[in-house]
């Protein structure tokens, strides 16, 4: 196990799994995203395995949370999970299911995206691995 600091969040990454940072929307690496995928060596695994991306909105971001642009979306009860309450929904997007999660505290949002099935690997809400990624999330500032 390992913590992966982004100076923004900083989460707990159990053996097996692989986290790095994410782009914006310019292209360029950010602290503000990170994937944590199960089972990858390389980042380009990402397209063919589940995993999680987190995203960090803070004050001076806006967040909105992307609800209306999936399909299949059903509501979840809250979830206390670590120093937070999550609110989300299950969904589809391109097929693909995800469990989607967000949480403010301080005026910031973290935003957890749940990749549950990719091919043939799948990963749950409910797996020990995944809470603890979720439970661990933390500000960094």
């Amino acid at each position: 196990m390992s913590v992966f600091d982004t100076k923004k969040f900083r989460v707990t990454v159990p053996e097996g799994w692989m986290a790095f940072c994410g782009t914006d929307s310019g292209g360029k690496t950010t602290p503000k995203k990170v994937h944590i995928y199960k089972g990858i060596s390389l980042q380009t695994d990402i397209f063919t395995h589940a995993g999680i991306t987190v995203c960090y909105f803070g004050k001076e971001d806006p967040y909105l949370s992307p609800k209306s642009f999936y399909e299949n979306v059903t509501d979840m009860e809250p979830l206390s999970l670590g120093p937070y309450i999550w609110n989300g929904y299950t969904c589809t997007s391109i097929g693909y299911p995800y469990t989607m999660l967000d949480a403010k505290k301080d005026g910031c949002v973290l935003q957890v995206m749940i990749l549950m099935k990719n091919g043939d690997h799948e990963i749950s809400l409910n797996d020990a691995d995944v809470r603890l990624i979720i439970g661990s999330l933390a500000l960094s500032e």
